[in-house]
């Protein structure tokens, strides 16, 4: 699905590479990409535990201070997903479809973006109270799991989603994600739905800190993102602010039915 959304893209290629490319580089190779990409100037550090900023301090430099002061700038041009509304078929003699969709989204710094995670909390975000879970597997029955995520790269962003559905049964799918996605972008959606959004937001937020692991991941994303110290703190009043108003009009901006792609990986019937 990447490769034909950015066919001539880094962000299309495989991170596994493939057996052609990995016979391709040598040893060498690797250490000249390390000298020139791992610099201080880009090395974004969280650390979580028991232990203070003056015991901490000699060992980050013991680990990273022999590293180059700067490091080599990566020119990666911004790029446009290619998505024209196809549906791309592998076939692949199995059961069930795997099938993933997607088109262009907004960027994470973009003043809509808190907007668009409640949007998609009830479109595709949500699990069991998501609007493409109710319409595709409870009142249908068509698929154990169907969802829909924003995927903020920072040269060009996605909204993807995935569903995996029988053969038989994998147009019917499509539709009915193709529908869903135009009648919100027609500002199909309530008072009811946005407050409950938020809530489950809000409620569930403190969840993505169970762990050492989990914190000191926080505190390497955020500051990639560029946000402050004190995000973690004003992170929910974000997405309180966000009203159906707000909602209405990133949806009417961000969802474009005539654009979701379609990538199926089985073997479909009508298709």
């Amino acid at each position: 699905g990447l490769k034909t959304m950015y066919p001539e893209h880094p962000y299309g290629r495989t991170v596994d590479g493939t057996t052609d490319s990995l016979a391709k580089f040598t040893k060498e190779d690797l250490h000249a990409l390390h000298r020139a990409s791992f610099g201080r100037d880009n090395l974004v550090i969280g650390v979580i535990g028991d232990i203070s900023a003056e015991e901490l301090a000699p060992l980050l430099d013991a680990a990273f201070g022999d590293l180059p002061e700067k490091a080599a700038p990566i020119d990666i041009a911004d790029v446009q997903p290619k998505a024209n509304g196809a549906v791309v078929v592998q076939r692949m003699s199995i059961p069930q479809s795997v099938v993933m969709f997607g088109h262009g989204a907004i960027k994470r710094d973009d003043p809509e973006f808190y907007a668009a995670i409640v949007m998609n909390h009830i479109l595709g975000g949500g699990t069991f109270s998501s609007r493409l879970y109710q319409e595709v597997r409870e009142k249908r029955g068509l698929a154990y799991s169907v969802y829909s995520y924003l995927n903020p790269f920072e040269k060009g962003p996605l909204y993807m989603g995935q569903v995996a559905t029988e053969n038989a049964r994998v147009k019917e799918s499509i539709d009915i994600i193709r529908a869903e996605w135009k009648g919100m972008a027609e500002g199909r959606v309530t008072e009811e739905e946005v407050k409950s959004a938020k809530t489950y937001l809000t409620g569930s937020y403190a969840l993505r800190f169970a762990s050492a692991a989990d914190m000191s991941r926080m505190l390497v994303n955020t500051q990639i993102d560029g946000n402050g110290t004190d995000y973690f703190a004003k992170r929910n009043s974000f997405i309180d602010a966000v009203s159906l108003a707000d909602v209405k009009r990133v949806a009417a901006r961000l969802l474009k039915a005539d654009q979701l792609t379609f990538f199926v990986v089985g073997n479909p019937a009508g298709l």
